[in-house]
């Protein structure tokens, strides 16, 4: 026999029941994807939400750093 099947056909009650179990698995399988998708989500929130803050962050001392140059520092002032 040259087929790419060469094992013996299955009882049609075994064909079913291996199904049935392909099923559940590629089931779990897709919940469990759906799951991590759902956690990848919740971290770029969090990191876009972060990158804002330090935006901010930033924008608030560049902010400070010019007004001290324009009114002139006193940290160096006796």
């Amino acid at each position: 026999m040259s087929g790419l099947n060469e094992e013996p056909m299955k009882p049609d009650s075994e064909q079913n029941d291996s199904l049935l179990s392909l099923i559940a698995l590629v089931t779990k399988l897709v919940e469990q994807n759906n799951v991590l998708i759902q956690q990848s989500s919740e971290k770029e929130k969090i990191i876009l939400r972060l990158l804002d803050q330090h935006d901010e962050i930033l924008n608030e001392l560049v902010e400070q750093q010019d007004d001290d140059e324009q009114t002139g520092s006193t940290f160096l002032d006796g």
